[in-house]
């Protein structure tokens, strides 16, 4: 039994390295300091795409705004704090925010969390997050590149299917972003800019 858990073990550990280094390696990403993210959120219920604005900043600081041809949708989450549309964010709302933070600069999260990470089965990485939360990932083996994110917590669970990847400054980053809630899908994101701005 020990052998298989240590096995298992360096068979995460190899998944790991295979990621970090397909999306552009561990000194890359630690120099990121923020990520911009422009684009079209293309709603699974109801008619009305909405513009797309995601402002993330090291370590777990981000900003969301969807404005949408009705309405207008900001959510910011700094840490263990969040707000949405000014009002203060608090359970499965602010945990939600927070996964959401975390699956921002994935290749970043996982090699930020070397020590903890789990197998979650053939090609899957499980990344403990502490309170209760996790991000899963589901890795094709072949490019290392990262198909879905789950995100987990107390009464949640979020996932995101990535697809159409490009490189921005030797970094790789998926456009296009399928997300679900409960198992049931609930937007599109199509990425049309993403600007990375690293630290001097």
């Amino acid at each position: 039994m020990l052998t298989l858990i240590i096995m298992a073990a360096l068979n995460t550990q190899q998944l790991a390295d295979k990621v970090v280094q397909a999306y552009g390696g561990a000194a890359a990403w630690a120099k990121v300091a923020s990520i911009r993210q422009t684009g079209r959120v293309i709603p699974a219920m109801r008619p009305g795409d909405g513009k797309l604005t995601r402002e993330w900043q090291r370590p777990d600081k981000l900003r969301v705004e969807i404005a949408y041809p009705s309405h207008t949708e900001v959510r910011v989450v700094d840490g263990d704090h969040g707000t949405q549309n000014g009002k203060e964010a608090t359970g499965m709302g602010l945990d939600a925010m927070r996964l959401q933070a975390a699956r921002i600069a994935l290749p970043l999260l996982i090699e930020e969390h070397r020590g903890a990470l789990r197998s979650a089965g053939a090609n899957s990485i499980d990344v403990p997050l502490g309170g209760g939360m996790s991000v899963t990932v589901d890795v094709d083996p072949s490019t290392g590149h990262i198909l879905k994110s789950t995100g987990r917590a107390e009464g949640i669970e979020f996932s995101t299917s990535y697809s159409n990847f490009q490189t921005i400054d030797g970094l790789l980053f998926a456009s296009t972003e399928v997300n679900t809630a409960m198992g049931t899908t609930t937007a599109t994101n199509e990425l049309s800019k993403i600007e990375v701005t690293r630290a001097k």
